[in-house]
C-alpha cells in the first residue's frame, strides 16, 4: 500500500462513529494567553470527544505576539497540544497566511509539528507550492477498508511567491482593485494542487472500487463561499457572519473538481475570526470553525469549534455543528 494512504496514527471509527473538531486562529506565540487558550481547546475536546482534532491555520502569529524561532514554537506546541497528546487522539494541521511571518517558515515548523507522537500531518509533494498538502485515510474500525478520508491543503501566502514561481513579472498586479464586490485579497490554492487532489481522489477510488466521501480543509476560504453569502436563500446561508468573506483572489477550480469528482462532502475554513457560518453549493457544505484567539479577536460568539460527526454506516452523511466555548 501506498505510504500516502498510511499516517503515524492509525485512523479508524469507533463504535460507529468518526468525529472532527476542527479550530483555527490561536494566533499564538510568546506572550500569548496560554492558560485561557489551552483550557478553552481541552473543554471543546472534552464536549465533543473527537476522534481527530484538526488546527486549520494561524496556529502563530501575526503581531507583537509571534514565534521566531523553532525552539519558541516547539514551547508554544508543548501548551497547545498538550490536551490531545495527554488523551492520545491524532490531531493535524494547516497552515495559514500568519504562521511564517516572523522567522520559522512553514517547512522548518512542519519538522518541529512532526515531532509530536499524535501529529498526522504531513509535509506533503515537495513539488507542489506551500507546505502540508496531504491526505488522512480512515479506515473501519477492523482497519482494512478506508471509508473516508480528510484532505488537507495550503492555501499559501501572499502573492510575491507566486510571481516567482510562475515567472511572472514582479510589478504584475495580483490583487486586482475592483474585485466584483467579494474581498478576495488572498493568494489561496494553486491549480497544481487541484491536480494533487484529483490524483489522490483517482488512487483512492481504484483502491477501494468506489468513491471515498471526504472533508477537505484549508485556512483561506474559496471565492465560491463569499458568493455563497451574496445568494443566501440559494445557498441555505446560515449562522453568524460578523465580517465579509475574505476570499481567494484566484478562482483555482478546486470546488468545481470537487463537484465533479463527488467524494468531498464538506469544506472547513479558518481565516475569519467573525465567521461560524455554513452553505451548500453544489452538494458542497461549506463551513468556518470560528477562531480561538484571545488577542486577535474577542468576539465570545464565535469563539469555539467546529465538530464533524461522520457514520461508519453511512459516512457520506456528514453531521456538523459550530460549538461555542462560551456554552459549555
Amino acid at each position: 500500500m501506498s505510504d500516502i494512504f498510511k499516517t503515524k496514527v492509525p485512523l479508524k471509527f469507533s463504535g460507529g462513529k468518526f468525529r472532527i473538531l476542527c479550530v483555527s486562529d490561536i494566533h499564538g506565540g510568546i506572550g500569548y494567553d496560554e492558560k485561557h487558550t489551552v483550557r478553552d481547546l481541552k473543554k471543546l475536546i472534552d464536549y465533543t470527544k473527537p476522534s481527530l482534532v484538526l488546527m486549520l491555520g494561524d496556529i502563530a502569529g501575526p503581531g507583537k505576539i509571534h514565534i521566531e524561532t523553532q525552539a519558541q514554537l516547539k514551547t508554544m506546541l508543548d501548551g497547545l497540544t498538550s490536551p490531545m497528546e495527554t488523551a492520545g487522539i491524532a490531531w493535524a494541521h494547516v497552515y495559514g497566511n500568519h504562521d511564517d511571518n516572523f522567522g520559522v517558515d512553514n517547512k522548518s515548523a512542519q519538522e518541529v509539528y512532526e515531532t509530536y507522537p499524535h501529529c498526522v500531518s504531513k509535509a506533503g509533494d515537495e513539488s507542489l507550492p506551500g507546505c502540508g498538502n496531504y491526505v488522512l485515510p480512515v479506515y473501519d474500525e477492523a482497519g482494512e477498508k478506508i471509508l473516508f478520508a480528510v484532505y488537507g491543503l495550503d492555501s499559501n501566502g501572499g502573492d510575491t511567491e507566486f510571481k516567482e514561481r510562475y515567472g511572472l513579472n514582479p510589478e504584475t498586479k495580483i490583487v486586482l482593485p475592483e474585485r466584483g464586490g467579494i474581498d478576495s485579497s488572498e493568494r489561496g490554492v494553486d491549480f497544481c494542487q487541484v491536480q494533487y487532489y484529483r490524483r489522490l481522489s483517482d488512487e483512492l477510488e481504484s483502491r477501494e472500487g468506489k468513491t471515498v466521501p471526504a472533508l477537505m480543509v484549508m485556512h483561506v476560504p474559496l471565492q465560491e463561499f463569499a458568493f455563497a453569502a451574496k445568494n443566501p436563500a440559494e445557498c441555505s446561508f446560515k449562522g453568524e457572519r460578523g465580517e465579509e468573506i475574505s476570499c481567494q483572489c484566484f478562482n483555482s477550480g478546486l470546488l468545481r473538481a470537487c463537484a465533479e469528482r463527488g467524494d468531498v462532502k464538506a469544506m472547513c475554513f479558518g481565516h475569519d475570526h467573525e465567521n461560524t457560518c455554513e452553505a451548500l453549493y453544489c452538494g458542497i457544505h461549506l463551513t468556518y470553525d470560528g477562531h480561538l484567539s484571545y488577542h486577535a479577536s474577542h468576539n465570545k460568539k464565535t469563539r469555539g469549534g467546529r465538530l464533524y460527526e461522520i457514520s461508519e454506516s453511512s459516512p457520506s452523511e456528514i453531521k456538523t455543528e459550530f460549538i461555542k466555548v462560551k456554552d459549555i
